[in-house]
């Protein structure tokens, strides 16, 4: 990706996996029963792994196709810091509440405001970039963030520790 859009694409791609992916994780586990010590390891563990993969699945996926268009000025190494940062810090959002609170449940509601007022901003960002209307990306993303929110707090339910 060249330039603004690399950039562009490579921080909502990790914004949105970072606050998705952790929420997610962070919920199923909670309703699961996990005790807040292990809900907060598992998102460090989830965020550090996580981050790590996507900048280096970035890194390689635009250097397989920098070998097909030798031409091509893509500059792997910028995008995939973009992503690493962008899922590693903004995935941070819905775990702070947990290292904040000691009370799960109230760590759970936090976490999930957050994410979804997060995901909002994203996609007010992003459409406010592309020049498309910002609160209809907001919204798309915030509700795409809402249902996979929807199904781990469903998986973790049915899968009490």
């Amino acid at each position: 990706m060249k330039g603004s859009k690399g950039f562009l694409r490579n921080f909502v791609f990790g914004a949105e996996d970072g606050l998705v992916s952790t929420v997610g994780l962070l919920s199923g586990v909670s309703f699961a029963g996990l005790p807040s010590r292990e809900i907060i390891l598992s998102g460090v563990i989830l965020i550090m792994v996580e981050a790590i993969s996507m900048g280096a699945g970035v890194y390689i996926s635009e250097d397989s196709e920098k070998e097909l268009d030798p031409a091509e000025k893509e500059n792997q190494l910028s995008d995939a810091i973009v992503m690493l940062f962008s899922y590693a810090l903004i995935g941070l959002i819905p775990l702070l509440p947990y290292i904040i609170f000691d009370n799960t449940m109230m760590a759970f509601y936090w976490s999930i405001g957050a994410s979804l007022f997060a995901l909002f901003c994203v996609g007010l960002f992003k459409g406010y970039f592309v020049h498309h209307h910002p609160l209809r990306g907001a919204i798309k993303i915030t509700l795409i963030g809402a249902v996979v929110i929807a199904v781990a707090v469903f998986v973790g339910t049915l899968i009490k520790i």
